[in-house]
């Protein structure tokens, strides 16, 4: 594969936003199953170019409040 991205046969961009969906995709999949939000709408959230950057630090950034939230004793 790297050598077909050297010779011109296979276009990065593509190959770039299929890592980027994938990478997005575990991501949020992985933070909408520990934390029991919607994983519909993280797959959706995931799939739409550009949106699933943005989405991504989201859902980590609800993952970084979700744990820090003080626990109730009663």
């Amino acid at each position: 594969m790297i050598e077909m991205l050297r010779n011109g046969d296979l276009h990065l961009a593509p190959v770039l936003l299929a890592m980027q969906i994938l990478i997005c995709l575990l991501v949020n999949i992985f933070v909408a199953h520990k934390f029991s939000y919607s994983k519909v709408l993280a797959v959706f959230t995931a799939c739409i170019p550009l949106i699933n950057m943005y989405a991504t630090c989201v859902y980590i950034a609800l993952a970084i409040f979700h744990s820090r939230k003080p626990q109730s004793t009663s």
